[in-house]
């Protein structure tokens, strides 16, 4: 959870604020690994974060809390979702169309 926070930019008072608990909950999961955490707090640590909770559930193997390469390349994805949803709809649209034709003729 702690690697996929820090690359979409979101501090752990950041995520309290989004996720309605607290910042000490917050870094209680993020230092024990066998925290036993209800269903519903994760959920809304997934929708604090914009991403499935099934991410925050999958088996990964960082070292040292380094993602690794393809989990650093979805992790950039997310925190493009992330920082759109943050934006006015209107700019968010505008950005995403943008995008979306540059990809047009990228090969």
């Amino acid at each position: 959870m702690r690697a996929i926070r820090k690359h979409l930019g979101v501090t752990q008072e950041r995520l309290a604020e989004l996720s309605g608990l607290s910042v000490n909950f917050i870094s209680r999961l993020e230092r024990t690994n066998d925290q036993n955490v209800s269903l519903k707090s994760l959920r809304r640590i997934a929708n604090a974060l914009q991403i499935p909770i099934t991410q925050l559930l999958e088996n990964t193997n960082f070292n040292n809390n380094e993602p690794s390469e393809t989990q650093n390349n979805y992790y950039k994805v997310d925190q493009l979702c992330f920082e759109l949803k943050s934006k006015d709809p209107k700019i968010a649209i505008e950005l995403t169309d943008s995008f979306l034709n540059i990809l047009k003729y990228t090969k």
